[in-house]
């Protein structure tokens, strides 16, 4: 595949490392006021391979810096370094402190030249700044499954102990400990649940308290690869209760977090005090079936925009909503401009990056479909249409000059109601779109490498209220 080196694929809004390959988020953690991305990085080459993580500090969730290479890979040893989690051990149950500073540890996935997983264990005493690998790893061997990986460990107040989850083929599995460093086998979920057209990756586990009821539920999130709703790499979420060691789901219902391909791998933030309100995460901005061949060449793969999770109960039944950290609304720079429904059908000029907020009534628009159309300067065009009559939006990828790997596609979404609004929220990078509906009961993010970045913007429909074009030219947040 030829690449071009012409092309203005960098993102302005999302963390990315320029030179080398990224994907998952690992060890998300709130530190002393910073948040800590780690992430699984090959520091040699812009595809997959030789996994260490890297490391980088955020005082907002937005704007990182960079940080040297937290763990290196042992290809020798355990092996490579693949996914994990983090957590800031206040109460030094791991007996990791020194001095009076609190210990962080990493739970990771040691990946050896045999291909064998096994569960292991990092720390740091001084902040962050360097981090040593537990003499005793692994903490957990393999069993005798081919994938068993990516340990994401909580402490539960109720059993007064750490829980750790880790993915054993196609289900996940369930481990208690009171020191991070011996554990002991609870019970497993998975079979007869949800979607298993792939390789269960990623878990994360965690209590949210809804809003509309006051009730408690536990959350799983599970990323799969392949089956994801439109195709490729995607995640699926189940709602229950965890009492004993031991995830119960309501029903056998499969539920997707984002319906767009490029949302996977998503892990929560250790040490942040949302009150289970809420669970802050971010996910890595790809897909499977096309990461290795986008056609950035400098760099490959970037994160999403930090998302606040909730719980919330629509039509007597609980789901998951995703909306943008508040953090995100001082990027913006003012409203560079808006317009009415009289205006409908004429060009607006924007540079990117930039958001949009539109808002309409669906017993306005009825049977008409509401299309927002991007394009630009090389006439390529990416309309979203948002099909109020049967519930859907349909975002195509068909005429993007790059369009290799099945890239060239439409992606459909259902939309959620909570009343007769339809709200809209665009955030526009130069390699992605992150779409919010109905405060975020249904997200999409997707991937998109135009020639030029889209600059104009057409309404096609008369019956919105307003739309919202906010300024973030100003803002390179990496």
């Amino acid at each position: 595949m030829k690449i071009e080196n012409n092309k203005n694929w960098k993102p302005n809004l999302h963390f990315f490392k320029e030179g080398h390959w990224i994907n998952d988020p690992n060890g998300l953690v709130y530190y002393q006021n910073e948040y800590h991305l780690f992430y699984q990085m090959n520091p040699d080459d812009i595809v997959w391979g030789n996994m260490h993580w890297g490391h980088a500090v955020s005082s907002d969730g937005l704007h990182w810096t960079h940080c040297p290479i937290a763990l290196f890979a042992e290809p020798d040893g355990l092996g490579y370094i693949f996914s994990g989690g983090g957590v800031v051990d206040q109460r030094n149950t791991s007996g990791f402190q020194e001095g009076d500073i609190t210990p962080v540890v990493l739970s990771f996935t040691h990946h050896d030249k045999d291909a064998v997983q096994r569960q292991s264990l990092a720390y740091s005493s001084d902040g962050l700044k360097t981090f040593h690998k537990y003499e005793g790893n692994p903490i957990i061997d393999n069993p005798g499954l081919k994938d068993f990986r990516d340990p994401k460990i909580i402490w539960v107040d109720n059993l007064n102990q750490w829980v750790m989850t880790v993915v054993a083929g196609q289900c996940a599995q369930f481990y208690s400990s009171s020191d991070l460093k011996e554990w002991n086998y609870l019970s497993k979920f998975g079979e007869g649940f949800g979607c298993h057209d792939g390789v269960w990756e990623c878990p994360d586990l965690f209590p949210l308290i809804c809003a509309d009821t006051g009730e408690t539920k536990w959350v799983l999130l599970i990323s799969i690869n392949p089956g994801g709703f439109n195709g490729g790499s995607a995640m699926q979420y189940f709602i229950g209760d965890f009492v004993d060691g031991v995830f119960s789901c309501e029903d056998k219902q499969t539920r997707w977090l984002d319906y767009g391909t490029d949302f996977y791998a998503a892990i929560s933030f250790d040490n942040i005090d949302l009150a289970n309100k809420k669970r802050r995460v971010i996910a890595w901005m790809s897909n499977w079936h096309y990461a290795n061949e986008t056609p950035s060449s400098s760099y490959r793969s970037a994160m999403t925009l930090p998302r606040d999770i909730e719980l919330v109960e629509i039509d007597n039944q609980y789901q998951l909503k995703m909306s943008l950290i508040p953090a995100f609304e001082e990027l913006r720079q003012g409203i560079l401009d808006e317009w009415n429904y009289e205006q409908a059908g004429m060009y607006k000029k924007i540079s990117s990056p930039y958001e949009c907020h539109l808002s309409i009534n669906k017993k306005e628009i009825k049977d008409e479909a509401l299309i927002i159309e991007f394009s630009n300067e090389s006439d390529e065009v990416l309309p979203i249409k948002f099909d109020v009559k049967n519930s859907k939006v349909i975002f195509d990828r068909q005429e993007l000059n790059w369009n290799e790997k099945d890239f060239g596609r439409t992606i459909i979404a259902p939309i959620f109601w909570k009343d007769d609004m339809l709200n809209i929220q665009i955030v526009v990078d130069n390699c992605a779109i992150e779409l919010f509906i109905n405060d975020g009961l249904t997200s999409m993010t997707n991937l998109i490498f135009p020639d030029q970045a889209f600059s104009k913007i057409l309404i096609k429909s008369k019956k919105f209220d307003r739309i919202e074009v906010c300024d973030h030219s100003l803002q390179k947040v990496w």
